[in-house]
């Protein structure tokens, strides 16, 4: 438990938009130069930690632990309202912003317009507006499903000659692993959210897609 509370501590850092720090890579840790001085931003991130709050505050509470239960549900609340009034894109949410406030996962792009993994995040911890999440899945499964191909992608289009560099993930060709191609996490929480929502086909798809990769 403490070993969490501290992991806890260590990622309520925010930056400029009230959103954790991303470091030299979150989840996809091929973005290593998103926030490496300091100031890059992950949404992913944030609502990954909301989720993390909900799972810890029945045990923080059970414990006694009032101050960091206290701490971590004003935390939580802050996240949920720095996602939906920062991190909304539009369609989707944006994957970060870069050291120097240059966003990451935006419609405008021609790389990395849009990132599975927080869009089924969104609907995965219900920590915003339950209609943008659904848009959000809805623009993953129509910007990053490959139906020919059988392939449901991280992120696309690929990373190639973006600036500022995102870190190592530039090296890969584009389409594989985490540089637009079928990374099965990724995959997987995207068949959950579906799930979550009811959308039994295109989890079965997204099944199919992860069992024959």
């Amino acid at each position: 438990y403490e070993h969490c509370a501290r992991a806890v501590r260590h990622g309520l850092r925010f930056g400029a938009h009230g959103l954790p720090l991303m470091g030299t890579g979150d989840w996809n840790d091929g973005m290593n130069r998103v926030g490496a001085e300091g100031r890059g931003e992950s949404v992913w991130m944030g609502f990954f930690l909301c989720a993390v709050i909900d799972a810890l505050l029945p045990l923080a509470r059970a414990r006694g632990d009032a101050s960091r239960a206290t701490r971590w549900q004003a935390a939580r609340e802050a996240l949920a309202q720095a996602l939906d009034a920062q991190a909304w894109d539009g369609r989707w949410y944006r994957r970060g912003w870069f050291d120097d406030g240059t966003p990451l996962g935006t419609h405008t792009a021609r790389e990395c317009r849009i990132d599975l993994i927080v869009q089924a995040w969104a609907v995965l911890t219900g920590a915003t507006r339950p209609d943008r999440a659904a848009q959000a899945l809805d623009s993953a499964w129509q910007e990053l499903h490959d139906r020919d191909a059988h392939l449901l992608r991280l992120l696309w289009p690929p990373l190639k000659e973006h600036q500022p560099a995102a870190g190592y993930i530039q090296a890969y060709p584009g389409g594989v692993r985490e540089n637009g191609g079928q990374y099965n996490h990724g995959a997987t929480w995207a068949l959950m959210a579906s799930a979550h929502l009811g959308q039994a086909e295109r989890a079965w798809a997204a099944f199919t897609a992860i069992s024959r990769s």
